[in-house]
């Protein structure tokens, strides 16, 4: 009898911990998101990135951007920018001086403009100014 009463403790045993790690898997799933969240606001004007960074640019809705880039340079490279929407990528390149960038938005999240290669050895310092955005609808 004892040995049946230690067989069925363990059994139910083993079925809490696989039951408990079937619900930590389902639990920390990985699921696609079906639209990127977007929650409408003012649109900056100007931006300065003096470090690597981000300026959100809430349109939220289908348009034609421009976006009117500068870039200074630092060992003989411009800041590399990129142009996003949700999960695409809609322009991507160097800046180097005064640069015009125009991308179509499809209204499916938040349009980012990111500067991912900051670099500061005094006296040379690479940023990114975002110095004027037009909207057309």
């Amino acid at each position: 009898m004892k040995g049946w009463a230690w067989l069925w403790g363990l059994g139910l045993f083993a079925l809490g911990v696989g039951g408990a790690l079937w619900s930590l898997n389902q639990a920390f799933r990985l699921a696609p998101l079906t639209q990127e969240a977007c929650t409408p606001g003012p649109l900056p004007q100007r931006a300065e990135l003096w470090a690597n960074g981000v300026v959100e640019i809430p349109l939220c809705r289908e348009a034609e951007v421009g976006l009117l880039l500068e870039g200074t340079l630092a060992q003989g490279k411009g800041p590399y920018a990129l142009v996003v929407e949700g999960g695409r990528v809609l322009w991507q390149g160097e800046v180097r001086g005064v640069r015009e960038v125009w991308v179509r938005t499809k209204g499916n999240g938040t349009l980012v403009l990111a500067f991912t290669n900051d670099l500061y050895q005094p006296p040379e310092d690479r940023n990114l100014f975002l110095r004027a955005l037009r909207v057309v609808y």
